[in-house]
């Protein structure tokens, strides 16, 4: 009992030495910013620090192994978006994955990861002119549902009947209040998760070799156009899919998908419509939190990977349609044509 009360102490002397650590360093960085590091966000650090350190000793991983600018990222996303890891639902949460270095050596990162309820507070403390965000719809299989019609200047609002046949969520509503009192109508669909899917797959990815060589980083050209033709194949595979669930049963991918994909994937999909729904809705940010949103997106991470993958490799020029959104826009229909700000349908 007393080794026991040991262990839990010097856990706790730890936690706070480390939570300090990174509170001091996110004050610093705002500052540096102009910005406020107030309360909340600091309750906010605090919170990410206790999991992240949670998530580390039960995967038997010495904080001190963890690379500090990784966690001084991972904090400064969760201070500047004010995400709460102790929120209930939860806002965010956080995973290890395995990242290689130019010098092919091995080690454990941070990754931010954002739950359905965390956009959902992002949009309510970042959305612009937005004065409530209503309970999302989850509209499942086997539901009426009725999108929002226009006829002439007035907007006929969507309809929603709930027959509960079924637990597949094919469909997410955000119904929006202004601070002009008119509702937007924030829409995903469940197919617009593919998107997600493959982009997950694609940066799980970059590293292989597929065992045609030990290191990419010094893989010669005949190397590296075997492992490119793998890699497309599996990303073949992927697109003939013709759902999202083919498309986690596809053999040749699954090494490739993470525990959070197969372990619950409905809660999985659900979150990434959520996401879809609402991440295209204009937010008022400042700059670190811009830059912290654009880090933890799936697209823009799949962007820059590539572009560091075929670094010094060869001139290519980047099709900004092929880098763009992946995911289908979501549909943003408004109560009333005056809305506060342009929107695409």
């Amino acid at each position: 009992m007393a080794e026991q009360k040991k262990e839990v102490a010097k856990m706790n002397t730890n936690l706070s030495f480390y939570a300090n650590e990174y509170t001091c360093l996110m004050e610093r960085d705002f500052a540096e910013h102009d910005l406020v590091f107030d309360d909340y966000s600091k309750h906010c650090v605090m919170a990410a620090m206790s999991s992240i350190y949670g998530l580390a000793t039960s995967n038997k991983v010495a904080m001190q192994n963890l690379p500090g600018s990784n966690l001084r990222q991972v904090l400064g996303q969760v201070a500047s978006l004010k995400l709460n890891a102790n929120a209930v639902p939860r806002e965010c949460y956080f995973q290890l994955r395995n990242k290689q270095d130019e010098s092919g050596n091995w080690h454990k990162e941070v990754e931010l990861g954002i739950e359905g309820d965390g956009n959902d507070a992002i949009l309510r403390q970042f959305g612009v002119n937005v004065a409530k965000v209503h309970p999302v719809w989850l509209v499942k299989e086997g539901d009426i549902f009725t999108y929002p019609k226009h006829k002439g200047m007035e907007l006929i609002p969507p309809e929603w009947e709930e027959k509960g046949e079924s637990q597949k969520v094919i469909r997410v509503v955000y119904p929006v209040e202004m601070m002009n009192g008119h509702v937007e109508y924030l829409i995903a669909e469940r197919e617009s998760v593919k998107a997600n899917l493959l982009a997950h797959i694609r940066n799980s990815m970059m590293n292989e070799t597929f065992g045609i060589c030990k290191d990419r980083y010094k893989a010669n050209e005949t190397q590296k156009a075997e492992i490119k033709a793998k890699k497309s194949e599996i990303l073949d595979a992927l697109r003939a899919c013709p759902t999202i669930e083919d498309m986690l049963s596809c053999e040749t991918a699954k090494p490739f998908i993470s525990a959070a994909w197969l372990d619950t994937p409905e809660a999985m999909i659900i979150r990434k419509m959520r996401n879809n729904a609402i991440k295209k809705y204009p937010k008022n940010f400042n700059s670190i939190a811009s830059q912290s949103l654009l880090q933890i997106d799936d697209t823009y991470q799949q962007v820059k990977e590539e572009i560091a993958e075929n670094a010094n490799s060869e001139d290519f020029t980047i099709n900004e349609s092929e880098i763009a959104e992946t995911v289908e826009n979501p549909k943003v229909v408004a109560a009333s044509q005056d809305s506060d700000h342009p929107f695409e349908d």
